[in-house]
């Protein structure tokens, strides 16, 4: 019964950060951009510059914050990426000129990376065995803090025009520093992390790095970062250029975000039932067939299937990936081997848009891009099958012993 008491308040904690950290610090900002551009007075080139400067200091610090992880602790280095996410979203509301939103924006990118890939490590490390249901509840924050996010900015600047996306950052900051107490005073490190001395069972990252298992797995999630972003961005526009109402394409893009937040949870418990490969197949599978289908069938019923089959798996994929990306790793190497694979997927979404924007405007329109990531996700449904699952999810597995985990720990 504890433990069972202590997965929930750690997941519900980790969802909370998940809404901060991806929610409001990254996705949030196309929610906000309308009144915040007008407010700022910044070009549209100006703007998509302030979107690629976050991704950029996620980039580009995301394999340091595994490194940082493993050796200075999890919990330390959560409270350090939560702070300067916190101090982003609260600049953000502050700010009145184009060079200091963009070093606020930078804040929230390189913040994330020290806290979203830590946060999932310790979650893993304190419930092994239920990685993929805690890891499910934890990326479900995303689904929630963009639903919150589309209620919040537009009644707030209906408000007031003026400063309604300011108010907007600012209420994300208090729920950020909210999210740092909660951290500071109910997560604690798992009992195998010793921050300060360095763990006699910890690999190198050069081993990890080059571990076949995890590049594998690195190389789906990367497929992932392509099309989960090239979809988000130009969806909508692809509905509205085929006709469809500018009111039904926002109710299916309103459905999307209240599906993903059960999908992540739904195949995490899947996943841990009968195993990360299975699950990862079936996923991939559907996701690849979702994309397909506007390509085929740019029509009301096509883009309506489209969004529901995708909903229901997107998140799933998240989770999926992020778990297997530690079944093959000591328990010591996961932050490592997790902010690796993590790499992966922020340089999938960093290339994504210009690939989509070039197939978009010279070969095609949107539907070459759609394909593109129709033949990405082929790919890594391929990919999907090279993929073991761990040792620990192997049916035969009855009963967990001491001996068990140390078998686990050297393979």
């Amino acid at each position: 019964m504890e433990s069972n008491k202590k997965l929930w308040s750690y997941a519900i904690i980790g969802m909370l950060t998940t809404i901060v950290v991806l929610a409001f610090a990254r996705l949030s900002y196309g929610v906000i951009l309308p009144f915040m551009r007008e407010g700022l007075h910044i070009t549209y080139k100006q703007a998509g510059y302030l979107g690629t400067t976050t991704s950029l200091g996620y980039l580009s610090t995301i394999i340091f914050a595994g490194i940082l992880a493993s050796k200075w602790g999890s919990k330390r280095t959560v409270l350090l990426g939560i702070s300067l996410v916190t101090l982003g979203l609260a600049g953000l509301s502050f700010s009145f000129s184009y060079p200091e939103t963009f070093i606020f924006m930078l804040l929230l990118g390189i913040g994330t990376s020290f806290t979203y890939t830590p946060f999932i490590s310790l979650l893993v490390a304190w419930f092994p065995h239920r990685k993929g249901f805690v890891i499910g509840l934890t990326t479900s924050g995303a689904g929630i803090g963009i639903l919150l996010a589309g209620i919040l900015v537009p009644y707030l600047s209906r408000i007031n025009e003026e400063i309604g996306w300011r108010i907007a950052w600012g209420i994300f900051s208090v729920i950020g520093l909210l999210v740092v107490v909660l951290t500071l005073f109910f997560i604690k490190n798992p009992p195998a992390e010793n921050p300060g001395k360095q763990n006699r069972q910890q690999s190198s990252a050069k081993e990890i790095y080059k571990n076949p298992k995890v590049i594998n797995v690195g190389l789906i999630y990367g497929i992932i970062g392509i099309t989960y972003i090239v979809q988000m961005i130009f969806v909508m526009s692809y509905m509205i250029e085929s006709g469809i109402s500018v009111k039904y394409a926002g109710q299916l893009m309103a459905l999307n975000g209240i599906l993903s937040i059960f999908s992540g949870p739904i195949w995490g418990v899947i996943s841990d039932k009968i195993g990360r490969r299975t699950s990862l197949i079936l996923t991939m599978g559907l996701t690849a067939f979702s994309m397909l289908l506007p390509v085929l069938f740019p029509t009301l019923i096509g883009f309506t299937i489209h969004t529901v089959i995708l909903s229901c798996t997107s998140t799933g994929l998240f989770t999926l990936t992020q778990a297997s990306s530690m079944d093959h790793v000591k328990p010591a190497d996961m932050p490592v081997a997790f902010s690796y694979v993590t790499f992966y997927f922020a340089v999938g979404q960093f290339i994504g848009p210009t690939i989509a924007g070039w197939l978009i405007e010279d070969w095609g329109g949107f539907t070459s891009a759609f394909l593109f990531c129709t033949i990405c996700l082929l790919v890594g449904l391929a990919l999907t099958f090279k993929v073991k699952n761990s040792v620990q999810q192997t049916p035969a597995v009855t009963k967990v012993t001491p001996e068990f985990n140390e078998r686990v720990t050297q393979s």
